[in-house]
């Protein structure tokens, strides 16, 4: 396809003192064989007091700023989703980066041979010897935490997976794999963000895109309930870097997470990892945790083919997300209790 041809994209980021990678993460961009003029990046920014906003101007971004009393990263995302004007949307995170000049063309490319097609997404996470060992763990397992792996609910492959292997009815394209999901959200995987290329006005009639209901999986769930259901995932990966600080700081940030997103009152949110529906697979994860046999089988199995010792943190990965749920499962529950 020629240049002129090509859609108009909308990169959407969401920023709060993101200097450390922001520049990495906008290079990528604006070094894409991609015509610049057909890209706009939009972030939103929830108040950052580094060189957030510098970088952001060096690299040509619209900066849409939000009011510390509402900074929060999907709140930002939202913000500056709805101020875009491309054709396609790319959610990408500030931690995000484009690890090759063709990248863009390759994510649009099943988009423009199906006009059904939803979306796109890369089928792994970028993995390097290089990396740091949690980011490597990973990228190894294709999760940012063991839990939807073992319930089947992960939005990329693991390494060693040579076909797909995650929710969906998948049909090989050749450099992609063409998969339709059932519209039962318990059925749906945690699509949506980190590198998610979306067509902007099928997604803004068909999901709930306000600023305070864009959470990037919720929408992609609102959009198949209506019955738009294909989704191509790439042979390719996106580097996805932000477990750098090591095991100790990843669990804390974890925890910061469940928090904010399991365990406080989120009436917007209208899908969870965990649903009803869920509890034997919840069971299941719990007893392989505490057993450690099926994680270290499972590292076993993923070091066979690639030797890497990061796959070995797996077992320790789960039990620490089994207690990390357990713990704010416990909390909370007492916190309702006593409130009664």
């Amino acid at each position: 396809m020629k240049n002129k041809d090509l859609p108009t994209i909308s990169i959407v980021i969401s920023t709060y003192n993101s200097e450390k990678t922001l520049a990495k993460c906008l290079k990528a961009v604006r070094e894409q064989d991609y015509p610049q003029i057909k890209i706009e990046i939009i972030l939103g920014d929830g108040g950052s007091s580094d060189n957030t906003l510098v970088i952001a101007k060096d690299y040509k971004t619209k900066i849409v700023k939000i009011p510390k009393e509402k900074q929060h990263a999907e709140y930002n995302r939202g913000v500056a989703f709805n101020r875009a004007k491309g054709e396609l949307v790319l959610i990408l995170d500030h931690d995000n980066f484009l690890p090759y000049k063709n990248w863009l063309k390759d994510m649009i490319k099943p988009l423009l041979e199906n006009p059904k097609m939803v979306a796109t997404e890369t089928c792994y996470y970028d993995y390097n010897r290089q990396y740091k060992l949690m980011d490597r763990y990973c990228a190894l397992f294709g999760v940012s935490e063991p839990l939807p792996f073992y319930l089947g609910k992960a939005d990329r492959l693991p390494q060693n997976a040579n076909t797909w292997t995650n929710l969906g009815m998948a049909i090989d394209k050749g450099s992609y794999y063409l998969v339709n999901f059932k519209t039962d959200p318990r059925k749906i995987p945690t699509i949506g963000t980190n590198g998610c290329l979306m067509r902007r006005k099928l997604v803004m009639r068909n999901a709930d895109v306000r600023p305070e209901y864009h959470y990037p999986i919720d929408v992609m769930v609102d959009v198949i309930k209506k019955g738009h259901n294909q989704f191509g995932f790439v042979k390719n990966s996106i580097v996805h870097l932000t477990n750098s600080g090591g095991f100790w700081p990843y669990i804390k940030r974890r925890l910061l997470f469940a928090e904010s997103y399991h365990f406080q009152h989120h009436s917007h949110r209208r899908y969870s990892v965990v649903m009803e529906g869920d509890e034997f697979g919840v069971a299941k994860f719990v007893f392989f945790s505490l057993t450690l046999i099926r994680p270290t089988w499972d590292s076993l199995k993923g070091y066979i083919k690639i030797h890497d010792i990061a796959w070995f943190i797996n077992p320790f990965m789960c039990l620490a997300i089994t207690f990390i749920y357990g713990y704010m499962t416990i909390k909370n529950s007492l916190i309702k209790f006593f409130k009664i």
